[in-house]
């Protein structure tokens, strides 16, 4: 047998992992080709696997496993954080996305301009009180100063 057929052994386990973890910038043939990669390293490394195919499914779904286990803490990794690409295929992720409801291009653009008001009408404590809820941050005073500036944002309300 070659190479590609012993491949094709051990491909479910390649399929497996795909539908299990989600890696930035994979597509299908990018999965595939990782997994010949790691196969063929694992082979040089231990050729007696050829024969015994037990070993074979377990050295590698380890091996394969621990790959992109790896390459997903890399791209997670927050001193990596300026390699994200600030566009992503909705389509291509969408089964790893929960399903929130997305504000209209409209809908922005008023969101944006509600916003800018609000921020022209807020003294230097306030702005930051703003900088804080926007980051998701905690404060004294949050739920007054929400309850504040609530109607600039009544059109937006769900």
């Amino acid at each position: 047998m070659d190479f590609e057929a012993y491949f094709q052994t051990v491909l479910p386990i390649v399929l497996k992992l795909r539908r299990h973890y989600f890696v930035k910038l994979w597509d299908y043939e990018d999965w595939i080709q990782e997994g010949r990669i790691v196969f063929f390293q694992l082979l040089q490394a231990h050729p007696d696997l050829l024969i015994k195919e037990g070993k074979r499914y377990t050295y590698f779904k380890t091996k394969f496993s621990n790959h992109v286990k790896d390459t997903i803490r890399h791209q997670e990794s927050f001193k990596r954080k300026f390699n994200r690409m600030p566009y992503e295929e909705i389509g291509e992720i969408s089964h790893s996305v929960p399903q929130v409801s997305f504000l209209e291009v409209a809908d922005y653009v008023a969101y944006r301009d509600s916003l800018a008001r609000l921020r022209a009408s807020l003294g230097e404590e306030a702005k930051e009180k703003l900088a804080k809820v926007i980051r998701g941050e905690r404060f004294e005073g949050k739920k007054a100063f929400l309850t504040e500036i609530a109607p600039y944002f009544a059109d937006f309300k769900p």
